[in-house]
């Protein structure tokens, strides 16, 4: 499902235009970006967590030139999914692999 099918299904489901719907999905995205931005996590009961992980400085290789560089400290998110999430995924997704 790509955002525009999921814009489409959020629609249909609440009743709320399509317009409304792209703009709460951005303002969701927006926030949760802003809140790991200042080191907060972003906990939704029964669906999971964003937090925000430390990769340190290491060093890696250039793919063209087989040349090492040395790759800057970043910062990742993460979602660790809820326990209830996992069990709906888990659920419909038995017999099927």
């Amino acid at each position: 499902m790509n955002k525009s099918e999921l814009i489409d299904t959020l629609s249909l489901e609440t009743g709320f235009d399509k317009g409304a719907v792209s703009r709460l999905l951005r303002a969701f995205q927006d926030n949760v970006a802003r809140a790991l931005e200042k080191g907060d996590k972003i906990q939704l009961s029964g669906f999971g967590t964003f937090t925000l992980s430390r990769r340190g400085a290491r060093k890696g290789i250039n793919p063209q030139t087989k040349e090492t560089i040395q790759l800057p400290e970043i910062f990742v998110p993460k979602f660790k999914p809820g326990k209830n999430f996992k069990e709906v995924v888990n659920r419909s997704k038995k017999g099927r692999c």
